[in-house]
């Protein structure tokens, strides 16, 4: 009988635990946020977010296709990619000059892409793929312990060798391909890729041991990334994961930042998109957690742009203390937008007041991922002017339209039916 009862009682228990239970979204700074939820379910929708990290140093020469970054041993270490040397190089950390060279005896840089680390150990990913017909990706391993503190070196590597189970066998166009890699990390047991699709534009999230040997990657999830993913790193505490790269076409830098996620179900959390427009690089390729929330990204040599290391926090979105990013707002002027909601092809801005200067006017779903923008010169000061943006392509949906000038911003929302 007291069995029955105490199984009874244990029953009751549990259903009232789970009764108590509230999913969505958890983080004052959405949109959605519900301040009863007590799980997230990872729904937070977000205003667009612009961020412009701090310029930090020009990269050495040597090191101008820079395409992945770890912070170790007092220094940045980083590397090049395709037809590179087997190496990866120490930077420091206040100027930038190399100061170690580390090379990977038994290794071939055919395109090196990302770079990872564990506590004992130091992972390169030769997994590029532009063309998508490699059947020869790689990872390799390098023990830190085999690394000298200083001077150059030549270090043996082991080498880990796979495949995708999702792989065709051959990819007909390039534009199509979604069978490119550019960005690593190392969490637990495994290592993560994330996939760098043209295709489709998103992705793929994939799965290794961290062992020696030949491997299929388990595919573990797909995210619509709205461009391509070329950078990854996951924080100390493993709580926050940053994926860097650019839009496709568009050259556009941007950032995603996960967090508060379940262990290596990195998608199951909070998914931020932050846009990069105003800093002078436009193919992002490396980034990594140097202390705490801070951290560095790196943007290799393009005809118009020297190779340069930059520095990022996320405090101001994770930190005990974040709220709501204040924007400036523009001076002067407002908008209206019309219709509102949206229920033809193309939508209307209405200025009044609006002084002469440059102005960027972006258009943002509720992820904070841009689906429009366009650039306007007002030569002088109108009292009344429109911009009409075709927008017949938006799905329906809660959309932001953002005005940016040389004083600040200004948002409004509106819906498209």
């Amino acid at each position: 009988m007291k069995t029955t009862l105490s199984l009874f009682l244990l029953l009751i228990f549990a259903f009232n635990a789970n009764a108590q239970d509230v999913y969505g979204c958890t983080d004052p700074q959405a949109n959605n946020f519900n301040s009863d939820a007590t799980i997230n379910d990872g729904s937070c929708t977000y205003n667009p977010t612009i961020y412009k990290p701090d310029f930090r140093f020009f990269l050495h020469g040597e090191v101008e296709e820079t395409s992945g970054l770890i912070s170790w041993a007092n220094g940045y270490w980083t590397h090049n990619d395709s037809g590179g040397e087997a190496v990866i190089y120490k930077l420091d950390t206040l100027s930038g000059n190399i100061i170690q060279r580390i090379s990977l005896s038994g290794a071939t840089n055919i395109d090196w892409e990302d770079i990872a680390q564990d506590d004992d150990y130091i992972y390169v990913g030769d997994f590029g793929n532009n063309s998508g017909n490699r059947d020869d990706l790689a990872i390799y391993i390098v023990r830190k312990s085999d690394i000298p503190d200083s001077l150059d070196a030549v270090v043996s590597a082991e080498k880990i060798s796979f495949s995708y189970p999702d792989y065709p066998g051959t990819i007909s166009k390039k534009k199509e391909n979604n069978f490119d890699c550019e960005a690593l990390i190392a969490s637990g047991d495994n290592l993560y890729l994330f996939s760098k699709n043209r295709g489709d534009n998103k992705s793929k999230l994939y799965s290794l041991p961290k062992l020696e040997g030949d491997y299929i990657a388990d595919l573990l999830q797909t995210f619509n990334s709205s461009g391509l993913v070329t950078g990854a790193d996951l924080s100390e505490n493993g709580k926050q994961l940053v994926l860097v790269g650019y839009t496709n076409h568009t050259w556009i830098p941007f950032i995603w930042l996960m967090f508060d996620f379940e262990g290596q179900d990195f998608f199951s959390g909070n998914k931020r998109r932050i846009d990069m427009l105003n800093i002078p690089a436009t193919q992002t390729e490396g980034i990594c957690f140097i202390k705490g929330e801070k951290g560095i990204i790196s943007s290799e040599k393009t005809t118009l742009f020297r190779p340069a290391l930059y520095d990022f926090s996320t405090t101001q979105w994770t930190g005990e203390n974040a709220s709501s990013m204040a924007e400036t707002k523009l001076k002067g002027f407002n908008f209206k937008v019309y219709p509102n909601p949206l229920n033809k092809k193309k939508l209307t801005l209405l200025f009044t007041k609006l002084p002469s200067g440059n102005y960027q006017v972006s258009i943002y779903d509720s992820m904070g991922i841009m689906m429009k923008m366009k650039k306007y010169k007002v030569d002088k000061k109108e009292d009344s002017y429109r911009i009409k943006m075709n927008l017949k392509h938006l799905k329906p949906g809660i959309y932001f339209v953002r005005v940016s000038g040389s004083t600040g911003t200004l948002e409004k929302k509106f819906i498209k039916e």
